[in-house]
């Protein structure tokens, strides 16, 4: 529920208060079922094995140099404030990261890293007559591991990504494109023709993450579906019409004529047509004897 209240972020009772790109919103507090799929217990485990090595696996002096790297590392803004991390939590940020993608924890914070500019320029999905549906993102040479992130297929109508999963690093690009067909599918299946895909991107060196990269493109027909109706849309020729035959001829001169026969109503204009036709010989249909000649006659 959207409400006119001052920045406000978190539990304060039973409702919870959280910012969004509309404004200050409100719900009441609820307890999400815990899935505990594959991926959060991963996750889990990470975080917990990172946060348990601060205390166990460093040195006082150790720690000491990771408070005072995180002097000059800023936490995520929340209701438009922010401020440093603490020693704990910038050592637990790197290693996560290091863990998530498969390379060993570090004891001593890592300089901080200037990225290069954004390798990746866009996501493409093409229908491949031999291999099928493919995924490619646009890549040039990378200095760095690029990580790829995305999410569930969905409606075309969808502007923006919602919860994005890490599918895992990005390969060597091959003629300037990187193959992500299978670590897409490999979480999320199959696209359907007509759904959205997004892609998120992030460089990362040293365990230290760069900024999100969003892709998105929207999966085309397969060929299949293409030669259907190409199929549909191919012009029907038309038979000429057969030429009238004589009755049907004679049967349409008789309609037309007897049009003067309709029944029009007693409006003055029926009126004033009856009255010029008044002395006008009867009408004689084809087929018919002349009933009303005779006893005219």
């Amino acid at each position: 529920m959207k409400l006119l209240d001052s920045p406000r972020s978190g539990r304060l009772g039973a409702y919870v208060y959280y910012s969004t790109p509309f404004g200050q919103c409100c719900r009441a507090l609820t307890m999400p079922r815990d899935a505990r799929s594959p991926a959060q217990a991963r996750a889990r485990a990470s975080f917990a094995a990172c946060s348990q090595a601060w205390g166990r696996s460093l040195t006082e002096a150790q720690r000491q140099r990771w408070v005072a790297a995180a002097q000059t590392v800023p936490s995520r803004p929340s209701v438009g404030q922010y401020g440093p991390l603490s020693g704990q939590q910038f050592y637990v940020r790197i290693n996560s990261v290091l863990d998530c993608i498969g390379q060993p924890p570090v004891t001593e914070p890592p300089a901080p890293v200037v990225f290069s500019p954004n390798l990746v320029t866009g996501l493409e999905i093409v229908q491949d007559p031999e291999a099928g549906l493919r995924l490619r993102l646009n890549v040039g040479v990378a200095t760095e591991d690029i990580m790829v992130f995305g999410q569930a297929p969905c409606s075309p109508g969808r502007m923006k990504h919602r919860r994005v999963y890490y599918l895992g690093l990005l390969s060597p690009s091959q003629n300037g494109q990187s193959d992500i067909t299978e670590l897409y599918t490999a979480r999320f299946g199959q696209p359907a023709p007509g759904q959205k895909v997004f892609i998120v991107t992030s460089q990362t060196r040293n365990g230290w993450k760069g900024p999100n990269w969003v892709h998105s493109a929207i999966v085309p027909p397969s060929s299949t579906a293409k030669s259907q109706q190409a199929t549909e849309k191919a012009p029907v020729k038309k038979a000429k019409p057969a030429s009238a035959s004589p009755s049907s001829t004679a049967r349409t001169t008789v309609s037309s004529s007897s049009s003067q026969a309709m029944y029009k109503g007693s409006t003055p204009e029926a009126r004033q047509e009856r009255m010029e036709n008044k002395h006008e010989p009867p009408l004689s249909i084809l087929g018919t004897p002349l009933v009303h000649g005779l006893l005219g006659a």
